[in-house]
């Protein structure tokens, strides 16, 4: 785990060589534990390193030859396998750690090594004698990478704020905010500032062009066709899968804990870590470490899940470590949570991330196991609901009838609970065009209304501009909106597209890797290896979403519960999903509401250029007046972005 930064000269360029250390120094905390670079006339690679396999000699950048030179950030897994196979055909190490199979994979495959990797990764990687740049990262999005131009220079970081050093000068990309590109797609806040998708590779030489390509994608079954697998062999598939890979990311040089919520997720990840361990010592244990916020409701939620974490730990018999946090914890870092993140923050999820990973490494751990990407491969949201209803699964669990009774059901309401963490409210009657392009599913319009921002938030000149939903459509190829009306149960449409953009932009990124590594911490994903994931998504979608006999109540994510059964305690097994979610502040009394008001200032919001003063102060006011929650959501977005303009020294934007 790491940070990295690279660049490459294109053709005309001039000048003195960047200052890659400079660049380094922003990325310190993501690898404090030693830096190295090599360059040659036209290309610079850095590596600021968290040392966890290998920790006496895996330094980088790494070399195979003369010709061959990369950085890594993030794992390899099953990495001693490869390696011996390596060997056995010539090839010669310099190192032990996971990260050197890179260079030595390219010899033999080229661009296609990523099909031979398993992991969450992303990588720069020089080929002198093709005089080829090559760029990929992992399946999911786990690991961040970037990429801009500045004048002649081509550059690559994990992330943005490392541009800084090499000559860049923000300015905003007002069409990506208001759009929320940054959420949906493969762009920033950042104008010519771009993430490397998911799933993809970059390739580029001195003299161009810049090449994207796509080398994994998700598949799900016909709707049409009935799985002929026994439902003991589904469960027994995700239960091997799974359990494989929980014991791939234990393999760490340093020791390894474990995020615990008080859900079925993080549990059954320690559930299997813990499971293994003791086949071989009956002793063995891991640390466990949970966030217990302030302990009140606000609008009749509860917000503090702790006791069942520490019933669950006690369950486990492990050390189990709390960290309590007040509202004027979470206050105090947000400015640093955004930084970290880039990007703006609605609520104090990112905070409460934030603070998490900073309690795990004064502990003196570098690694934690996390239960991320569960829900968007077994269907744990709610929001999953209404398009399960759309269609019929094959053989159908439901009459017809009352299958679309009961999505009525759910379109009469306006659901409350996805616009209350969001800032747009929630419909099912807008936007026909863009839910015709996705066989009429909804599930794009619940995320323009968690992530999407209000019209009347912009500048007229930029409002227009706002169009979250049909950003969301984009982000499916033109092939899978085919699949999606002719072969994908809505459901899997659904969860492709969550897995698409909220997962890697989000959940991976900003609450993932971004809130970790602002503390040198590593998270580890077992619920995102590809091989448990490929054999997800191709079960069908009523055991995933599950109508149960005695009540007809959705049973969420039901066959992980079954595969997870043996290995988590019955209260687990049983509870229903519980989104992570920090509590809001309490209008007139918290600290947070101190802050923002002392921070969103008239001036500081026209000095933006892009955001529009009125609508900002009557936000103010109805947030004093009633303490509506998306009210307050909207303001911490507004203080997010006078905070980011502030740190980055932004420009006004010029909009016409």
């Amino acid at each position: 785990m790491c940070g990295i930064v690279a660049y490459l000269e294109l053709a005309g360029a001039s000048g003195p060589p960047p200052n890659l250390h400079a660049a380094l120094a922003y990325l310190h905390h993501r690898g404090p534990d030693g830096q190295g670079t090599w360059c040659d006339d036209t290309v610079g690679l850095g590596h600021a390193r968290l040392s966890i396999m290998d920790v006496a000699s895996g330094q980088q950048p790494l070399h195979a030859g003369t010709d061959i030179h990369a950085v890594v950030n993030g794992e390899f897994y099953e990495f001693e396998a490869i390696r011996a196979s390596l060997e056995a055909r010539g090839h010669v190490f310099s190192t032990k750690s996971d990260s050197e199979i890179l260079v030595h994979l390219y010899q033999e495959h080229g661009v296609d090594t990523l099909e031979h990797l398993a992991g969450e990764f992303a990588f720069v990687l020089w080929d002198a004698r093709r005089q080829r740049l090559f760029c990929g990262r992992d399946r999911y999005g786990v690991k961040p990478l970037f990429y801009t131009t500045v004048s002649t220079r081509f550059m690559v970081a994990s992330e943005a704020k490392a541009f800084l050093a090499l000559g860049w000068q923000p300015q905003w990309d007002v069409h990506s905010i208001a759009s929320s590109g940054f959420f949906s797609d493969s762009r920033t806040i950042f104008q010519g500032v771009y993430k490397l998708p998911p799933a993809h590779f970059l390739t580029l030489t001195p003299s161009g062009p810049l090449h994207l390509e796509s080398y994994f994608s998700p598949t799900y079954p016909n709707r049409h066709v009935a799985d002929p697998r026994s439902i003991d062999e589904m469960i027994l598939g995700v239960r091997t899968r799974l359990r494989d890979a929980v014991k791939t990311r234990l393999r760490s040089d340093v020791p390894v804990a474990v995020y615990l919520s008080g859900g079925i997720d993080s549990s059954t990840v320690l559930g299997l870590a813990l499971d293994i361990l003791r086949e071989t010592d009956p002793l063995a244990t891991l640390d466990t470490f949970t966030i217990a916020f302030t302990d009140r409701e606000v609008d009749g939620v509860h917000y503090n899940e702790s006791d069942v974490a520490r019933r669950t730990a006690d369950y486990f018999n492990t050390p189990h470590h709390v960290l309590h946090v007040t509202q004027n914890d979470l206050t105090a870092a947000f400015e640093d949570a955004v930084w970290h993140w880039e990007a703006p923050l609605n609520d104090f999820n990112g905070a409460a991330k934030y603070l998490l990973s900073r309690y795990v490494q004064a502990a003196g751990f570098k690694v934690v196991l996390t239960g991320e990407g569960a829900d968007e491969h077994f269907a744990g949201y709610s929001m999953f609901y209404p398009d399960f209803y759309r269609a019929d699964t094959m053989p159908p669990t439901l009459l017809p009838a009352d299958r679309r009774a009961r999505l009525a059901a759910i379109e009469a309401t306006d659901m409350k609970t996805w616009s209350a963490i969001g800032c747009v409210p929630m419909a099912f009657n807008d936007h026909p065009s863009e839910r015709r392009r996705l066989h009429d599913v909804s599930i794009h319009r619940v995320l323009t209304t968690i992530c999407g921002l209000p019209a009347g938030l912009f500048v007229p000149a930029v409002a227009a501009a706002n169009a979250p939903m049909e950003a969301y459509v984009h982000a499916l190829s033109a092939e899978e909106r085919r699949l999606a009306r002719d072969e994908w149960h809505p459901l899997h449409t659904a969860l492709c597209l969550e897995t698409r953009v909220h997962l890697p932009n989000y959940l991976c990124n900003h609450l993932g890797d971004r809130s970790e590594m602002a503390h040198s911490i590593e998270g580890r994903v077992p619920f995102l290896d590809h091989r448990l994931t490929t054999f997800v998504n191709g079960l069908p979608p009523q055991v995933k979403l599950h109508v149960d006999e005695a009540s007809g109540d959705l049973v969420e994510k039901w066959v992980l519960r079954q595969a997870a059964k043996p290995y988590i305690p019955l209260e687990l097994y049983e509870r229903p999903k519980k989104p992570f979610l920090a509590p809001p502040c309490d209008k007139g009394t918290d600290a947070q509401w101190g802050y923002l008001q002392a921070t969103i200032q008239r001036n500081a919001v026209e000095a933006l250029g892009w955001m529009d003063w009125p609508f900002v102060a009557a936000t103010l006011q109805t947030f004093k007046t009633t303490g509506e929650r998306q009210a307050y959501n909207r303001l911490n977005i507004i203080a997010s972005f006078l905070v980011l303009g502030r740190q980055f020294n932004i420009p006004a934007a010029r909009v016409s």
